[in-house]
């Protein structure tokens, strides 16, 4: 089995620079990319390489000469990687305590699991496959991607511009504390599922409106003849026909739903 692991450690400098070449056991099969950060942003693009190229900058600005009991500092929490590559799987991770940012090139028939937690921004762009990213605080922005795409930020923007969907693959873009904006080509086939609490949805498809989601009453105490009625407030439509389901929530801020030009 072809299985390579890479464990490189920035500690000082905090600008340290890796550059780190992730050979593939068959480039001409598709790729499989997992990221996971503790704190940090996250960039992914597309190119027409034949293997996965890692650059990580460790750290954040450089810190003021510091003494302590007359001594000086020397280095302190600093950024750490680690890269598992089996059989065109790469599983890219850090936990550094001052984070630090990863650009990764990946060839673009590649499928992602992208996930930051603090201090960061995920980016992806030009690639083709599954693509799954979730940040905690930071914006997700998703450019020029073909396949499938679930998106969420628990505070921050979501931007998704599809370039192709995959027929029949349900979707999700989601946000508690900002804006969904998601282009999609003009020929999707799609029921939209649409949802914002304190703000509005806007699109440019011909969306065929489905009647209001009923009301779910259920029995929550039948000895004391207590009920309780939900209503879930999202709406529901379809564009060309219909087809997978495409969900689009927010608490708090507006939807766009644009159509390519």
């Amino acid at each position: 089995m072809n299985r390579l692991l890479i464990c490189a450690a920035v500690l000082t400098p905090l600008f340290a620079q890796e550059h780190i070449p992730v050979p593939l056991a068959d480039p001409a099969r598709p790729v499989t990319l997992s990221v996971h950060l503790l704190r940090g942003s996250i960039t992914v693009r597309g190119y027409s390489g034949r293997e996965v190229i890692v650059d990580a900058k460790g750290g954040s600005a450089t810190q003021p000469e510091k003494t302590v009991d007359g001594m000086h500092r020397i280095g302190g929490a600093g950024s750490d990687i680690t890269i598992e590559s089996d059989n065109n799987k790469i599983n890219v991770s850090s936990h550094g305590g001052r984070g630090g940012d990863l650009v990764i090139q990946t060839p673009v028939n590649t499928s992602l699991n992208v996930k930051t937690l603090n201090s960061g921004q995920i980016t992806i762009e030009g690639v083709t496959g599954e693509v799954e990213a979730q940040n905690l605080n930071g914006a997700v922005t998703i450019t020029n991607v073909s396949g499938s795409v679930v998106a969420h930020s628990l505070n921050g923007a979501v931007k998704v511009t599809m370039a192709s969907v995959k027929s029949g693959s349900p979707m999700s873009f989601s946000s508690l504390n900002g804006t969904i904006d998601v282009t999609l080509p003009p020929t999707v086939a799609a029921d939209f599922t649409m949802k914002t609490n304190r703000g509005e949805i806007y699109s440019d498809f011909d969306v065929k409106m489905k009647p209001p989601t009923k009301p779910v009453v259920e029995q929550s105490d039948s000895a004391k003849g207590k009920y309780k009625v939900k209503m879930d407030g999202a709406v529901v439509g379809s564009v060309n026909g219909g087809g997978a389901d495409f969900k689009f929530t927010t608490l708090n801020g507006n939807i766009y739903i644009r159509k390519a030009k």
